[in-house]
Order: structure tokens, then sequence, then C-alpha cells
């Protein structure tokens, strides 16, 4: 990618942003919980726990954590269902060096896929999580359309990330906040403004109504939501609709 690019310009495409993506995480996996921490006042974990906590008690579930970067949630899933299987993809192989290396439960697993094109049977999941996700997808509608694809009628989806107002004026000052803030900790903990990121990925992100919207024009329904920081983040929980279907769940690594 040419150095000269702009950051509006890196992300300006789905390839771009991709490329984009994969590159930051890369070099910024080893310190990225700790910038995260950071970043979050502390609140991170708390918030990935209330992620998790706000899923439905099931006894044996198939999970996909997307963009799992170094396992948090993953493994928030894994206690929350010890007889579940729980599967975590991410883009970046140097997150997930970072999460194999942490990982301490034997129904975890974890493989690089593109949440929008995800290795994985249709109706495979019983639950699917994406803790600072859909606002990185390329595409964010092939990344709707593939959690609906591999959900099974009834499943769930839950997700935690910076929400934007769906207020014009109140915009441009959260991405402001965020560039800079982001900026600042980058700074701090890599010597690079690396996370001035969040705020370009959130202007290009709907606002919490037309999110909203989009889920629900993707055959989800809304079954919780938790505004955080006031507002700043959000958690969502959605639930695929129910429908006649006839598949038998497979194992995703056959």
């Amino acid at each position: 990618m040419p150095s000269t690019l702009t950051l509006p310009e890196s992300i300006r495409t789905p390839e771009l942003k991709r490329a984009y993506n994969e590159g930051l995480f890369t070099r910024v996996a080893v310190e990225y919980d700790r910038a995260t921490r950071a970043m979050s006042l502390g609140r991170d974990q708390a918030w990935k726990r209330m992620l998790v906590a706000a899923l439905p008690a099931l006894p044996a579930p198939n999970c996909v954590d997307l963009a799992c970067g170094t396992g948090d949630v993953t493994f928030e899933l894994a206690r929350k269902y010890p007889r579940g299987r729980v599967l975590g993809t991410d883009l970046t192989p140097a997150m997930l060096e970072v999460a194999r290396q942490r990982n301490t439960f034997s129904q975890v697993d974890f493989a690089c896929h593109d949440m929008c094109r995800l290795e994985l049977p249709a109706g495979w999941a019983d639950i699917v999580t994406g803790s600072y996700a859909l606002r990185n997808a390329p595409v964010l509608d092939d990344a709707l359309a593939e959690i609906h694809r591999v959900l099974k009628p009834g499943g769930c989806a839950a997700f935690l990330d910076f929400s934007k107002s769906h207020r014009a004026w109140l915009q441009p000052l959260q991405t402001g906040l965020l560039k800079h803030w982001g900026g600042f900790w980058g700074l701090v903990v890599h010597g690079r403004p690396e996370h001035a990121y969040l705020g370009e990925s959130l202007r290009q992100f709907p606002d919490r109504l037309a999110l909203r919207q989009k889920l629900v024009s993707f055959g989800f329904v809304l079954q919780f939501e938790r505004p955080l920081y006031l507002g700043v983040l959000e958690i969502l929980v959605v639930r695929k609709l129910a429908e006649a279907s006839g598949q038998d769940r497979a194992n995703p690594t056959n």
C-alpha cells in the first residue's frame, strides 16, 4: 500500500480496508491488550464479560467469535459454555498467535478467517459474537450476510462496538474524539498513532439507528441493547429469525 495514502483513502475500498486492517493488527498484536485496556480506562474486559453474559444459557452450543483478536471474548464464551465448542476467527495470524499462546481451554480452536467469507457450513453456529468486529468489516453487508448464513435459525449474534449517534451534529465530535484519543494511546503504547483509525472507521460506519435497520433487513430481530459510557459504545444482541430448515450441523474442520 502506498505510504502517501491518507487514512480515509487507506480504507476507502474493501480491498484497501482489508489490507489496512491486516497490516495494522499485525503491527499492534503484541501490545494490543495493553492498548485496549488503556483506551477503555480499564473497562474493556468488563464490557466483554457483559457481552457474553447477555447471551442465552445453552447446554452445548457451537460458538463463533469473529475478529477474536487475542481471545478475550473467545475465552469468556468457553467459560459460559464449558460443554460447547468455541471457534475464534481473525483475519490476522499475528493476533491468533497471541490468542493461541493464552488459550487454556480444550474446547477452543482458532482459525484465520475473513468475517466476510467464513469457511463454515451454513447453520453450524448457535452463537456468533463480535467485539469491535462489524466496524472493521471490509464490507458490512457481506459480514452480516455471513453471520446470518452460519447461524442456525433462532441462533443469537452479539456485538460490542463503538456507537455513532444518529444526530448529525454530534458525529464529528464523536469521531474526532476517538481519532485523538486512539492516536494518543497509540503513541504511548506503540510509538505510533495507530489507533487514530478508530475515528475514521466509525465515521464510515452506520449510525446506531441505521445499524439496527440494517440488522432487521438481514433477518435479525433485536433482543437486547445496552449503551456504555453514555452511548459511546454499545452492546447489541440479535436473534436470527426462525425458519424451516433441514440442515444438519457439520464439523467446520472437515
